[in-house]
């Protein structure tokens, strides 16, 4: 079926079969469905396991599940990613024995393994659910999100670091109308079932990770509510990644109005990597995105990724890839005739 996105609130809020009985079995024309004394939250004795070849077909990478109003979920855990939107009200659950409360435009990625329930929500608590294969979400958001330069490299780390340790991704993105536009598209395209629905469907969630990565940018605090690492690396990786081609400590140095010592001390300590290890990362980015998706010849590609030795270009390169530029080229089949 054609779904606009003016019809979208309207087909999201109608009732379930689920819903239906849900509410048909509610005793009480007054019933506070929030609260679900039958349900107890932090019993985590044998969780059910919900499995992504229940909810994709064998082509799907993505899957679209409503949450269903009016009950609550028993703990459970799942071999797939999903990524929570909430469309209206709110959305509780609890992680690992954590209460934890979305609030109408945020995001909540789960990952796989993770013990977790939902408390029983009203009538204007919609929430979206898009299941993902673990093997998409990871080349999606690990593997392609990092080659678009060393910031995003930078924080999809910071990311996974976090999504490791927590299980559980909630991103604050209450009023960014980038991501409910995103989310709109994505529920529209797959309701419509259309010609190349697969195709679409993951350049959306491209677009929906790389939002999220910016707001991670820009709003991520810890528990206490400060800073989880120095938003000084996000603006000299920022730098590098936009001068890479003529940029030196000296310069860079100057740019900021630090000591290159520091500078490149600082990088090395929240980083891992020097200064000059950027550079040289961002340049090899830049030459392999080059390689898929132009003409240009290597000798081009070198000359204008900034290195001045065609010899320095193919060693280093060589031992970031294991192979030559012309074999890279040949094996990611982007070579255009």
């Amino acid at each position: 079926m054609y779904m606009r996105k003016k019809d979208l609130d309207q087909y999201l809020r109608e009732l379930s079969t689920e819903e239906l009985k849900a509410l048909k079995n509610k005793k009480g024309a007054n019933f506070d469905f929030s609260d679900d004394s039958d349900v107890r939250f932090d019993d985590l004795a044998e969780p059910n396991l919900f499995e992504d070849d229940d909810f994709l077909s064998e082509w799907e990478n993505i899957g679209i599940y409503k949450n269903q109003r009016y009950v609550a979920v028993r703990p459970h855990l799942h071999n797939y990613i999903e990524l929570a939107y909430v469309w209206s009200g709110c959305f509780i659950q609890h992680i690992n024995g954590k209460r934890v409360i979305c609030r109408e435009g945020d995001v909540c990625i789960l990952d796989t393994q993770t013990v977790h329930s939902v408390e029983a929500c009203g009538e204007n608590d919609i929430t979206i659910n898009i299941l993902m294969r673990k093997e998409f979400f990871d080349y999606t958001f690990l593997g392609r999100m990092t080659k678009q330069g060393i910031l995003s490299e930078f924080l999809v780390e910071a990311v996974t670091r976090k999504r490791t340790k927590k299980n559980y991704l909630l991103f604050p993105t209450s009023g960014d109308y980038i991501v409910r536009e995103t989310v709109e598209n994505i529920l529209c395209e797959y309701y419509a079932k259309d010609l190349g629905m697969r195709e679409v469907l993951e350049s959306y969630m491209v677009v929906l990770f790389t939002q999220l990565l910016r707001t991670y940018k820009e709003h991520t605090v810890n528990d206490e509510g400060k800073a989880t690492f120095d938003f000084k690396v996000l603006e000299f990786l920022d730098y590098i990644e936009k001068n890479y081609q003529n940029c030196t400590l000296s310069s860079m140095a100057k740019h900021f109005g630090f000591n290159a010592g520091y500078l490149t001390t600082f990088l090395k300590e929240k980083t891992g990597r020097s200064f000059l290890e950027h550079v040289q990362e961002q340049k090899l980015n830049q030459a392999k995105l080059l390689l898929m998706n132009t003409n240009a010849s290597v000798y081009e590609i070198i000359a204008g990724c900034g290195y001045q030795n065609i010899s320095y270009f193919y060693k280093k390169f060589k031992e970031n890839e294991g192979i030559t530029p012309a074999e890279f080229r040949k094996k990611n089949n982007y070579n255009r005739s």
